[in-house]
């Protein structure tokens, strides 16, 4: 794809802009990176207060089951949210240099996947702390990781573009990553959306459909904890019953997820010269 080449041909840039936002992320910290070890170790313990021992939801090992999923959602969400304003924080960039504007979004991907590694280095030390055996399940990781990179680049471009129109976009978003969080298997998990009887099966089906983010947070834990033990999902079409396999759901979250990703570069294209003269 030509604007992914030109991307290429200017990664020195993208480079340099990864650093910078990494730098102004953590710009006069006494700490530094060491809040991205804190921060996703704070979130966690206050959920398992609530989730696991007030609201009690039976997991076992619930703190690990939820650090597994939550490290990939924080990455998307930030991500999104850095998105949006992407734009906004670049203009006298935009103003002053002709250069190929997906830059800007490729690199806040970028630097918050940094930032997501890191915590995952700590999520390694308390596999071996705790000794949790790796299967080789967890090879599929990268196939999750694209999916949920492909749906959320796609989404970042349509939101960064709205945002330049509608000052709205940055609460709107705001909103919907919170309703969102718990419309997504983190602090539960997938077991406990198929087995209950307070949704009918047609709302189960729509659960899984309308929200492409999830199968792959069902594959990280599945990947990483259980052993590549995939679980059985709603059978969408009664006479296919390959239709409640994972496997099936993650295909249609993968085609929803490039979907996306296409429409957001449609988008892209066709404003992002005018980008500039929107401020």
């Amino acid at each position: 794809m030509r604007e992914l080449t030109r991307v290429w041909e200017w990664r020195e840039a993208v480079e340099v802009l990864v650093s910078r936002n990494l730098k102004v992320r953590y710009k006069n910290s006494a700490l530094g990176f060491v809040w991205s070890f804190l921060n996703p170790l704070a979130q966690i313990a206050v959920m398992t207060i609530v989730f696991r021992h007030i609201i009690g939801i039976k997991i076992p090992n619930y703190s690990i089951h939820l650090f597994t999923v939550y490290l990939p959602w924080q990455f998307f969400s930030q991500a999104l949210s850095d998105g949006s304003i992407c734009v906004v924080e670049n203009v006298q960039l935009l103003k002053k240099y002709p250069f190929p504007r997906l830059i800007l979004p490729v690199a806040t991907v970028l630097s918050n996947l940094i930032h997501m590694v890191l915590g995952v280095l700590l999520l390694g030390v308390i596999f071996v702390v705790l000794r949790v055996v790796v299967t080789p399940a967890f090879a599929l990781i990268p196939v999750f990781l694209l999916i949920q990179l492909a749906f959320m680049l796609g989404l970042m471009l349509m939101v960064a573009v709205l945002r330049m129109y509608y000052e709205d976009i940055r609460f709107a978003l705001e909103a919907v990553l919170k309703l969102w969080f718990y419309l997504t298997p983190l602090v539960y998990n997938i077991q406990m959306v198929v087995a209950t009887d307070k949704l009918s099966l047609i709302w189960k089906k729509l659960y899984l459909l309308l929200n492409p983010i999830t199968p792959a947070m069902i594959g990280y834990r599945s990947a990483l904890l259980e052993g590549g033990d995939w679980p059985a999902l709603p059978r969408l079409f009664a006479a296919l019953a390959w239709t409640e396999s994972f496997w099936f759901y993650l295909g249609v979250s993968a085609v929803i997820s490039v979907a996306v990703f296409f429409v957001g570069v449609a988008v892209w294209r066709k404003y992002e010269w005018q980008l500039p003269e929107l401020m």
